[in-house]
């Protein structure tokens, strides 16, 4: 589907601007079907679409006095719905990432498969996020989560390949894992706070 951008009448962008809510009306639904069409282009979702559009209606009525008359409205209205569309696909791609960087930290036990297999899925999302912190780890800490993360050696595997224990390879895991979720409390805790909200 393409941008439908008709032509809107100078006197009715006269009256929005004027503080003629009737216009407004007028407008909204003249635009609405074909801007929320246009917004599920973006987002394959009818509910938030909807609530994009309305939201740059409100935002719309409240800065009406900056409206350029010279400026199509109508043109200006598909390229805010695609901006806002396209911010909402970001926040929504680093919340999820962030909430997977949450699971990995808080929810997936330390030892065992279980975290050994989510550990593997999230290794390449995790190397950016880690690679500041990952510095700072001691030597043998990095190592050992370098070779769990990096190479998906399991703790015996690893054990093995270092000549040490697998409860030295646990502790060293737990003391990485612990050290990281320091370096990275104020972005956690944010984090946290944004998933309260949501």
């Amino acid at each position: 589907m393409k941008e439908v951008s008709e032509p809107i009448d100078t006197d009715l962008i006269a009256r929005i601007k004027k503080g003629d809510a009737k216009s407004l009306e007028l407008l909204f639904r003249r635009l609405y079907p074909n801007l929320c069409a246009y917004a599920r282009k973006f987002l394959n979702d009818p509910v938030e679409a909807e609530e994009i559009v309305q939201e740059l209606f409100s935002t719309l009525w409240e800065d009406r006095h900056k409206i350029d008359e010279q400026q199509s409205l109508s043109s200006y209205l598909f390229t805010s719905v695609k901006n806002r569309c396209l911010n909402f696909l970001i926040v929504q791609k680093r919340k999820t990432k962030h909430a997977d960087l949450m699971r990995f930290l808080y929810v997936q036990e330390v030892s065992g498969e279980a975290a050994h297999s989510y550990h593997a899925l999230l290794a390449k999302d995790l190397e950016k996020d880690f690679h500041t912190a990952m510095e700072d780890l001691p030597t043998e800490c990095r190592k050992i989560f370098e070779l769990s993360r990096q190479e998906g050696l399991k703790y015996q595997e690893i054990a093995l390949k270092l000549n040490i224990s697998i409860k030295t390879v646990e502790t060293q895991m737990s003391r990485a894992l612990a050290k990281l979720r320091l370096q990275l409390r104020e972005h956690i805790a944010l984090v946290l706070l944004l998933a309260f909200f949501e």
